[in-house]
């Protein structure tokens, strides 16, 4: 899978996610899911952990394959990672091309004549897996149509989104991608049920996906073939299988399922255009309820302290994901809107560290202010009205901070890196971590 230069535009925004995802990376690091990953997957080899070769310091190292899924993990445990690519893209693919840099032979930013060197492939290879993930997602039928059969697209379809862009880095050809691809569906799995109770295969799971896809590009490297029929409509196809696209034995089908969607405008439309960066350490479906909150305290020029109470409009499908049962830790917090809506009642920031709170007896006083209304009629954003003693105000939001439409600036994800590493990483490091980042897209 050969790459190509990147348009200026989507380079720009390439090395914004990839400085992103090495924040939350760095940040997640010594969260209870990255330790108890770091006991499994503990083989020794060239690659750091939670870092790039040559900017991470006396810091152990990892075999590649360990390395894709320490770090993926680490940078999915705060809820501060990317979004809406396969879901969580950036957690997937930049822990494994960070893990294949070591055995690059062109030292990064260093490009070579045939432009095959790390600083020519890697933000190609980048948006190459965010966007086969997002097309396979869409292919299933979106976002909301396979999450609400209880799959987890980061794992599913962040399978898909790992191997593309190892293919991409390896410098494979097309059969060989090929069969990556095919030898990655045979991985695809990762379900809802964490949001029950907060356990942590959620954040397994772009663990789960990087190793998995990093594996099937290095064995269709070494050899190996996959089923180039994985996407066809037949017994055991990958549509067939996690949609119920007819080619069964049951004959069950799905009108949900798009095929088309994975080739369609492929290399003119790009759907990583769409991808997000996160404002806030919470669910990313909660945004724009968080946005349509803090919208009405800025219109009416009101403080938190003069909320008198909340009621929160969500549909059937949003209600068990961002209104789970009352949180057990800090990580189970951050799936929560309402947690989300009492910390901004108390003037917090929705940082990382901010969900430590969500036991305190501050935050308790707001839940209690909150009323979540399940409305099937509420439409795919939730509805938000404040009460306060001068009135009642309500806003929907449809589309929230850091995406497409309302995207941060450079200089505000790189204020964020900044944040997220600052009990991390020293002043000068985290310049270099930043240079990095954008060396990558210097002409």
């Amino acid at each position: 899978m050969a790459s190509r230069p990147l348009s200026p535009g989507l380079a720009r925004k390439a090395s914004d996610h990839l400085l992103d995802t090495l924040g939350a990376m760095v940040a997640g690091q010594d969260e209870p899911p990255a330790r108890a990953a770091r006991a499994v997957f503990r083989r020794p080899g060239p690659v750091p952990l939670a870092g790039v070769a040559g900017l991470w310091h006396n810091h152990a190292t990892l075999d590649p394959l360990d390395a894709a899924f320490v770090n993926a993990v680490a940078a999915h445990c705060l809820e501060i990672d990317d979004t809406e690519g396969c879901d969580h893209s950036g957690a997937v693919v930049v822990p494994v091309l960070l893990s294949l840099l070591p055995a690059m032979e062109t030292p990064v930013g260093e490009v070579p004549d045939d432009g095959a060197g790390p600083g020519g492939r890697l933000l190609p290879a980048l948006v190459a897996g965010y966007e086969v993930g997002r097309r396979v997602q869409l292919a299933l039928g979106g976002y909301d149509r396979h999450n609400a059969r209880g799959w987890h697209s980061t794992a599913t379809c962040g399978v898909f989104a790992a191997a593309a862009a190892a293919s991409v880095m390896l410098g494979l050809d097309g059969g060989q991608s090929a069969s990556a691809l095919g030898i990655a569906a045979s991985s695809s799995a990762g379900g809802w049920a964490f949001s029950a109770d907060g356990s942590m295969t959620k954040q397994f799971h772009p663990g789960q996906a990087a190793r998995a896809g990093l594996e099937a590009a290095l064995l269709a490297r070494a050899g190996a073939n996959g089923p180039w029929q994985v996407f066809e409509p037949v017994w055991g196809g990958f549509f067939a299988t996690h949609a119920g696209l007819p080619g069964g034995p049951d004959g069950v089908g799905s009108d949900e399922v798009e095929p088309r969607l994975l080739v369609e405008g492929l290399g003119s439309i790009w759907h990583f255009g769409n991808s997000a960066i996160k404002p806030y350490a919470s669910c990313r479906s909660a945004h724009t309820a968080i946005d349509a909150f803090l919208g009405i305290l800025a219109a009416e020029a009101l403080d938190p302290a003069d909320v008198r109470a909340v009621r929160v409009h969500v549909s059937d499908f949003l209600q068990p994901m961002i209104c789970p049962p009352a949180p057990s830790d800090a990580a189970q917090a951050r799936m929560s809107l309402p947690v989300s809506l009492a910390l901004l009642m108390e003037g917090k920031e929705l940082m990382p560290e901010d969900f430590r709170h969500f036991e305190g007896p501050g935050v308790l006083e707001q839940l209690a202010r909150i009323e979540v209304v399940r409305d099937p009629e509420s439409g795919r954003e939730p509805l938000v009205e404040v009460f306060t003693d001068s009135g009642t105000f309500a806003s929907r939001v449809d589309h929230a901070r850091g995406g497409s439409r309302h995207p941060l600036s450079p200089a505000e994800v790189e204020e964020k890196f900044r944040r997220l590493t600052a009990g991390h990483l020293g002043t000068a490091q985290q310049a270099e971590w930043i240079a990095f980042a954008r060396e990558l897209i210097q002409p």
